[in-house]
């Protein structure tokens, strides 16, 4: 899951060019964005990729229902199109990020 993770990740930081990985996976205590993109990774990896959510829960310690309410934030803001688009664009990105490492590590 490490390349998937990663990739999430890296593509998420792609829509938030002002924050840092490092702030996406612990955002501080008050920052809205932040927390978005940790609720767009996330969702990435359950509906982009099928990590289990238990999966997720147990490698970033959190509450199922903290990552389900993550999971339902990204789905009612997909039902807006500029959000959509951006959110769309950064699963293609994570896709293609894992697919180039996959390659790599086969080669």
């Amino acid at each position: 899951m490490r390349g998937i993770t990663a990739a999430c990740f890296a593509a998420t930081s792609e829509l938030f060019p002002l924050l840092s990985i490092r702030d996406i996976i612990a955002p501080p205590h008050e920052w809205f964005d932040a927390a978005l993109a940790r609720q767009i990774a996330y969702h990435m990896m359950v509906r982009q990729f099928y990590v289990p959510k238990r999966r997720l829960c147990d490698e970033f310690a959190r509450t199922r229902e903290a990552v389900n309410r993550g999971l339902r934030v990204v789905d009612e803001r997909l039902a807006e199109p500029a959000f959509a688009a951006g959110y769309h664009g950064a699963a293609d990105r994570a896709r293609a990020l894992v697919l180039t490492d996959r390659i790599e590590r086969a080669a």
